[in-house]
């Protein structure tokens, strides 16, 4: 089995949003299946092949909370379960274009000992998301079932890999899926998510696995400084955002601010474990690295001319991340580190597609500057 399975992990990067206790390490682990899979709320300790914790810290207008989603996959199906602290309701999305945008949305919760869960579509980048039927699809959830008990809800279901609905994404087995998650403290469907939220990697098996288990390693000298570069460079692009949106108005520069800030806390949870020292305070606009400094004084000065010189600017700062996690994900044996990292560079390559997909409403052609053209024209398809 490839390690990248850990990048299932990747989610609990999904620090995101909110862990009461930021610093709480990710946690992921795989088992061999030995229990049948029954819909009815209770997660049997050897029912999943994997599961995740997955962490986002209290900010403004969330809670902060953690989820734990376990899963298996066969060649046919999906089993999934989701279990969080909440008396609300809870949902994963499957592979969005970018935010919520076209994510196959699964969400669920429990009123007085009885399930609900919904096959649902997001027509937009904040939703709304609405039931699959409504959109002229079906309803694809073949079994569920849930529980409510000390203050955690959990919801667990069934659907098959590829159902043959346009409005739910398919998947094979081996398949890494981009998926995003959050939580409410109500019942009610249509309220935005307030206590946490983040994204995440699954990874599906690819057939019959041998149990693994993860533990965390000491880190190398090289894979240390990694993680503090990753970090500085997530605060250069959210610097480096805010200065745009102060220069242009554009509202798309306040959202990638606030998603990057949200790869700070990600990076910092590694920083954290390991017991490391951000190189530089918080401060905006400060860098220790002359390296990222120079990227982000050359980017801001062209990102000044025109609004079509800043969304360049910013698609550019994110081939750039793109091209460094890929060089510290290869740099790296440590899983909880990787997992981290491909979630970062998951939210980069998002974050590309929204900057070239705004320059093309404006009839603009965007040419990629660091990375090739066949990543280049994956990553926005």
């Amino acid at each position: 089995m490839r390690p990248g399975f850990v990048a299932l992990l990747l989610s609990l990067l999904v620090l995101l949003s909110g862990c009461i206790q930021p610093q709480e390490e990710p946690q992921i682990s795989e088992r061999a299946v030995s229990e049948e899979w029954k819909p009815d709320g209770i997660v049997g300790e050897n029912e999943y092949s994997r599961s995740m914790v997955l962490s986002s810290p209290a900010k403004q207008g969330y809670s902060g909370g953690e989820m734990e989603i376990s899963w298996k996959n066969d060649q046919d199906y999906l089993y999934m379960a989701l279990k969080g602290r909440t008396n609300g309701w809870m949902s994963i999305g499957f592979e969005p274009s970018e935010w919520m945008k076209d994510a196959d949305i699964i969400i669920g919760a429990v009123e007085d000992g009885r399930a609900t869960v919904l096959d649902e579509y997001s027509t937009g980048n904040y939703g709304p998301h609405i039931g699959d039927t409504m959109l002229g699809g079906t309803n694809d959830i073949q079994s569920f079932g849930g529980s409510w008990e000390d203050g955690y809800t959990i919801i667990e279901f069934k659907r098959k890999l590829d159902t043959g609905d346009r409005f739910d994404k398919a998947f094979s087995p081996d398949q890494s899926i981009s998926s995003i998650w959050g939580m409410a403290d109500t019942l009610d469907f249509a309220i935005k998510h307030n206590v946490a939220f983040g994204e995440a990697i699954l990874v599906l098996a690819a057939g019959e696995e041998a149990p693994v288990t993860v533990t965390a390693a000491a880190l190398s000298p090289r894979e240390k400084e990694g993680i503090l570069f990753i970090w500085e460079e997530e605060k250069v692009a959210r610097d480096l955002y805010r200065s745009l949106y102060n220069e242009t108005g554009l509202r798309i520069f306040v959202d990638l601010e606030r998603s990057e800030q949200n790869h700070m806390d990600q990076a910092k949870v590694l920083i954290d474990k390991y017991g490391l020292q951000t190189p530089v305070g918080n401060e905006h606009g400060i860098f220790s690295n002359e390296t990222l400094k120079g990227y982000y004084d050359d980017l801001l000065a062209a990102g000044k001319e025109s609004q079509e010189g800043a969304l360049k600017a910013a698609a550019a700062f994110e081939e750039i991340s793109i091209m460094d996690l890929e060089k510290e994900i290869a740099a790296t044996s440590a899983e909880d580190v990787r997992v981290v990292y491909e979630g970062l560079l998951a939210g980069s390559r998002k974050h590309l597609r929204s900057y070239v997909r705004d320059l093309q409403e404006q009839g603009i052609q965007y040419s990629p500057q660091y990375i090739g053209r066949e990543e280049y024209e994956e990553t926005i398809r």
